[in-house]
């Protein structure tokens, strides 16, 4: 496993993590780590952006606009909404 100077990470560290894990986790743990795979297999590696802050930076999957379809299709035909009046009408007086 080789891993940068500011992340020092051990194989040992890992399996003590894995030890205190209950079984039915390691389902999740090993999609996970399949997911890791694939991206450095593509090149697209997932890594930590700042160790000390744990933050993460995952890459960006690219989508068709076709694929937006099936979003317009969740509306009826002819939905003509209006948010504004629609709000507005919650404070009339009936």
């Amino acid at each position: 496993m080789s891993v940068s100077d500011s992340t020092q990470v051990t194989q040992r560290d890992i399996d003590e993590l894995l030890s205190d894990l209950p079984p039915e986790s390691l389902a999740v743990l090993k999609q996970f780590v399949e997911f890791l795979r694939q991206q450095a297999q593509r090149g697209q590696p997932v890594v930590a952006a700042d160790a000390e802050s744990h933050l993460y930076a995952y890459p960006t999957i690219a989508a068709p606009a076709s694929s937006l379809k099936g979003w317009a299709d969740l509306l009826s035909e002819g939905y003509n909404g209006d948010a504004l009046a629609d709000s507005e009408a919650l404070y009339d007086e009936v």
